[in-house]
Protein backbone atom coordinates (compact mmCIF):
# COMPACT_ATOMS: atom_id res chain seq x y z
CA UNK A 1 0.00 0.00 0.00
CA UNK A 2 1.29 3.47 -0.89
CA UNK A 3 1.95 5.60 2.14
CA UNK A 4 -0.04 8.78 2.61
CA UNK A 5 1.48 12.25 2.77
CA UNK A 6 1.97 14.46 5.82
CA UNK A 7 -1.29 16.33 5.26
CA UNK A 8 -3.27 13.09 5.55
CA UNK A 9 -1.45 12.18 8.76
CA UNK A 10 -2.16 15.58 10.28
CA UNK A 11 -5.83 15.21 9.39
CA UNK A 12 -5.91 11.80 11.04
CA UNK A 13 -4.48 13.19 14.27
CA UNK A 14 -6.84 16.15 14.24
CA UNK A 15 -9.81 13.77 14.17
CA UNK A 16 -8.85 12.10 17.46
CA UNK A 17 -11.50 13.04 20.03
CA UNK A 18 -9.21 13.55 23.01
CA UNK A 19 -8.46 16.51 25.26
CA UNK A 20 -4.76 16.68 24.40
CA UNK A 21 -2.53 15.01 21.82
CA UNK A 22 1.19 15.37 21.24
CA UNK A 23 4.00 13.74 19.30
CA UNK A 24 7.52 12.81 20.38
CA UNK A 25 9.79 12.47 17.35
CA UNK A 26 12.12 9.62 18.33
CA UNK A 27 15.22 10.96 16.62
CA UNK A 28 15.10 13.86 19.07
CA UNK A 29 15.37 11.40 21.98
CA UNK A 30 18.15 9.04 20.87
CA UNK A 31 19.89 9.06 24.25
CA UNK A 32 16.76 8.12 26.20
CA UNK A 33 14.96 4.98 27.34
CA UNK A 34 11.97 6.15 25.32
CA UNK A 35 13.97 5.82 22.11
CA UNK A 36 15.49 2.46 23.00
CA UNK A 37 12.24 0.88 24.13
CA UNK A 38 10.12 2.27 21.30
CA UNK A 39 12.52 0.89 18.66
CA UNK A 40 12.64 -2.46 20.42
CA UNK A 41 8.85 -2.65 20.61
CA UNK A 42 8.26 -1.54 17.02
CA UNK A 43 11.34 -1.77 14.78
CA UNK A 44 11.42 1.17 12.42
CA UNK A 45 9.41 3.36 14.77
CA UNK A 46 9.71 7.10 14.19
CA UNK A 47 7.31 8.70 16.64
CA UNK A 48 5.26 8.23 19.79
CA UNK A 49 1.79 9.74 19.83
CA UNK A 50 0.48 10.51 23.32
CA UNK A 51 -3.18 11.21 24.06
CA UNK A 52 -4.70 12.56 27.26
CA UNK A 53 -8.17 12.88 28.74
CA UNK A 54 -9.18 15.04 31.69
CA UNK A 55 -10.14 13.58 35.05
CA UNK A 56 -12.84 15.83 36.44
CA UNK A 57 -12.01 17.94 39.54
CA UNK A 58 -15.39 17.15 41.09
CA UNK A 59 -14.48 13.46 41.29
CA UNK A 60 -10.81 14.03 42.15
CA UNK A 61 -12.06 15.82 45.29
CA UNK A 62 -13.27 12.45 46.58
CA UNK A 63 -9.96 10.63 46.13
CA UNK A 64 -9.03 8.92 49.38
CA UNK A 65 -6.91 6.07 50.67
CA UNK A 66 -9.33 5.58 53.57
CA UNK A 67 -12.32 3.26 53.27
CA UNK A 68 -14.48 1.21 55.61
CA UNK A 69 -15.62 -2.22 54.42
CA UNK A 70 -19.32 -2.10 53.58
CA UNK A 71 -19.57 1.68 53.86
CA UNK A 72 -20.59 3.93 50.97
CA UNK A 73 -17.32 5.00 49.34
CA UNK A 74 -17.47 8.20 47.32
CA UNK A 75 -13.99 7.56 45.98
CA UNK A 76 -15.73 5.15 43.62
CA UNK A 77 -16.95 8.23 41.73
CA UNK A 78 -13.33 8.95 40.89
CA UNK A 79 -12.72 5.33 39.95
CA UNK A 80 -15.64 5.48 37.51
CA UNK A 81 -14.34 8.69 35.92
CA UNK A 82 -10.88 7.10 35.69
CA UNK A 83 -12.20 4.01 33.91
CA UNK A 84 -14.43 5.95 31.51
CA UNK A 85 -11.54 8.24 30.52
CA UNK A 86 -9.30 5.21 30.03
CA UNK A 87 -11.84 3.39 27.89
CA UNK A 88 -12.32 6.46 25.74
CA UNK A 89 -8.56 6.79 25.20
CA UNK A 90 -8.27 3.14 24.23
CA UNK A 91 -11.07 3.47 21.67
CA UNK A 92 -9.49 6.57 20.16
CA UNK A 93 -6.14 4.76 20.06
CA UNK A 94 -7.73 1.83 18.27
CA UNK A 95 -9.30 4.13 15.68
CA UNK A 96 -6.01 5.97 15.26
CA UNK A 97 -4.17 2.76 14.44
CA UNK A 98 -6.90 1.73 12.00
CA UNK A 99 -6.34 5.06 10.28
CA UNK A 100 -2.56 4.59 10.25
CA UNK A 101 -3.02 1.17 8.65
CA UNK A 102 -5.20 2.67 5.91
CA UNK A 103 -2.43 5.17 5.20
CA UNK A 104 0.24 2.48 4.97
CA UNK A 105 1.83 2.77 8.43
CA UNK A 106 2.12 0.61 11.53
CA UNK A 107 0.93 1.45 15.01
CA UNK A 108 1.28 -0.21 18.41
CA UNK A 109 -1.17 0.88 21.11
CA UNK A 110 -0.19 1.11 24.76
CA UNK A 111 -3.61 1.48 26.32
CA UNK A 112 -4.78 3.41 29.34
CA UNK A 113 -6.51 0.24 30.56
CA UNK A 114 -4.61 -2.99 31.07
CA UNK A 115 -1.18 -2.09 29.77
CA UNK A 116 1.44 -4.82 30.41
CA UNK A 117 3.79 -4.26 33.34
CA UNK A 118 6.55 -6.04 35.22
CA UNK A 119 5.31 -6.46 38.77
CA UNK A 120 8.77 -7.34 40.06
CA UNK A 121 10.27 -3.95 39.23
CA UNK A 122 7.09 -1.89 38.70
CA UNK A 123 7.98 -0.87 35.15
CA UNK A 124 6.06 -0.94 31.89
CA UNK A 125 7.21 -1.22 28.30
CA UNK A 126 7.42 2.58 28.08
CA UNK A 127 6.84 5.39 30.54
CA UNK A 128 3.62 7.15 29.56
CA UNK A 129 4.42 10.27 31.56
CA UNK A 130 7.94 10.57 30.12
CA UNK A 131 6.53 10.07 26.63
CA UNK A 132 3.92 12.73 27.34
CA UNK A 133 6.58 15.17 28.52
CA UNK A 134 8.64 14.43 25.39
CA UNK A 135 5.50 15.06 23.32
CA UNK A 136 5.06 18.52 24.87
CA UNK A 137 1.92 17.79 26.88
CA UNK A 138 3.39 18.98 30.17
CA UNK A 139 6.15 18.46 32.73
CA UNK A 140 6.84 15.97 35.53
CA UNK A 141 6.08 17.17 39.06
CA UNK A 142 7.53 16.24 42.43
CA UNK A 143 4.83 13.58 42.83
CA UNK A 144 6.20 11.92 39.64
CA UNK A 145 2.95 12.62 37.77
CA UNK A 146 2.60 14.56 34.54
CA UNK A 147 1.40 18.14 35.09
CA UNK A 148 -0.39 19.75 32.15
CA UNK A 149 -1.08 23.48 31.78
CA UNK A 150 -4.83 22.92 31.34
CA UNK A 151 -5.66 20.19 33.85
CA UNK A 152 -2.70 19.93 36.18
CA UNK A 153 -2.17 16.27 37.05
CA UNK A 154 -5.81 15.37 36.40
CA UNK A 155 -5.21 13.43 33.19
CA UNK A 156 -5.14 9.85 31.99
CA UNK A 157 -2.77 8.82 29.19
CA UNK A 158 -2.46 6.35 26.33
CA UNK A 159 0.31 6.07 23.72
CA UNK A 160 0.78 4.84 20.16
CA UNK A 161 4.20 3.98 18.72
CA UNK A 162 4.25 4.35 14.94
CA UNK A 163 6.58 4.34 11.95
CA UNK A 164 4.72 7.30 10.44
CA UNK A 165 7.02 10.31 9.85
CA UNK A 166 5.30 12.69 12.23
CA UNK A 167 6.85 15.99 13.27
CA UNK A 168 7.31 16.67 16.96
CA UNK A 169 4.95 18.97 18.81
CA UNK A 170 6.68 21.87 20.60
CA UNK A 171 7.92 21.26 24.17
CA UNK A 172 5.82 22.63 27.00
CA UNK A 173 6.81 26.11 28.15
CA UNK A 174 5.03 25.86 31.48
CA UNK A 175 6.99 26.52 34.64
CA UNK A 176 6.98 23.94 37.40
CA UNK A 177 4.40 24.82 40.08
CA UNK A 178 6.14 22.58 42.61
CA UNK A 179 8.56 25.16 44.03
CA UNK A 180 5.75 27.59 44.76
CA UNK A 181 3.57 24.81 46.17
CA UNK A 182 6.35 23.63 48.46
CA UNK A 183 5.36 19.99 48.39
CA UNK A 184 1.71 19.44 49.34
CA UNK A 185 2.13 15.95 47.87
CA UNK A 186 5.08 15.24 50.17
CA UNK A 187 3.08 16.28 53.24
CA UNK A 188 -0.05 14.28 52.36
CA UNK A 189 1.55 11.03 51.15
CA UNK A 190 0.40 8.35 53.66
CA UNK A 191 3.20 6.01 52.57
CA UNK A 192 5.96 8.60 52.95
CA UNK A 193 6.95 7.68 49.40
CA UNK A 194 7.48 11.21 48.04
CA UNK A 195 10.45 13.41 48.89
CA UNK A 196 11.83 16.69 47.60
CA UNK A 197 13.98 15.84 44.58
CA UNK A 198 17.71 16.35 44.45
CA UNK A 199 19.06 19.11 42.23
CA UNK A 200 18.77 18.03 38.61
CA UNK A 201 16.02 15.46 39.29
CA UNK A 202 12.35 15.90 38.49
CA UNK A 203 11.14 13.87 41.45
CA UNK A 204 12.10 11.45 44.21
CA UNK A 205 9.62 8.61 44.63
CA UNK A 206 9.85 5.28 46.45
CA UNK A 207 7.63 3.46 43.96
CA UNK A 208 7.64 0.24 45.99
CA UNK A 209 6.32 1.99 49.10
CA UNK A 210 3.74 3.77 46.94
CA UNK A 211 2.60 0.56 45.26
CA UNK A 212 2.45 -1.43 48.49
CA UNK A 213 0.29 1.18 50.20
CA UNK A 214 -1.95 1.57 47.15
CA UNK A 215 -2.53 -2.19 46.99
CA UNK A 216 -3.20 -2.51 50.71
CA UNK A 217 -5.65 0.40 50.83
CA UNK A 218 -7.36 -0.38 47.53
CA UNK A 219 -6.65 3.12 46.22
CA UNK A 220 -4.69 6.22 47.02
CA UNK A 221 -3.80 9.14 44.68
CA UNK A 222 -3.83 11.56 47.63
CA UNK A 223 -1.01 13.43 45.89
CA UNK A 224 -3.24 13.98 42.88
CA UNK A 225 -6.07 15.31 45.05
CA UNK A 226 -3.97 17.95 46.82
CA UNK A 227 -1.89 19.06 43.81
CA UNK A 228 -2.81 22.72 43.25
CA UNK A 229 -1.86 22.71 39.56
CA UNK A 230 -4.83 23.00 37.22
CA UNK A 231 -7.35 23.51 40.02
CA UNK A 232 -9.36 26.00 37.94
CA UNK A 233 -11.14 24.21 35.11
CA UNK A 234 -11.48 25.76 31.67
CA UNK A 235 -15.23 26.25 32.16
CA UNK A 236 -14.68 28.08 35.44
CA UNK A 237 -11.99 30.25 33.89
CA UNK A 238 -14.26 31.11 30.96
CA UNK A 239 -17.02 32.11 33.34
CA UNK A 240 -14.74 34.51 35.21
Amino acid sequence: MAKSDIADLKKLLSEAKVDKIGIAHLEDWQDSLLYDRALKLLPGAKAVIVMAMELFPETVNYVSSQATVGDMTLRDLYNANYEVAGGHLDWEGYKLIKGLHKQGYKGLLFPACGSPSDGRFLVGPISYKNAAEAAGLGIIGWHSLLITPEFGSRVRLASVITDAPLAATPPSKMESPCIKCGGACIKICPAGAIARPETGDDYHLDKFACSTYYTASGMCSECLRVCPAGRVSRSSAAGG
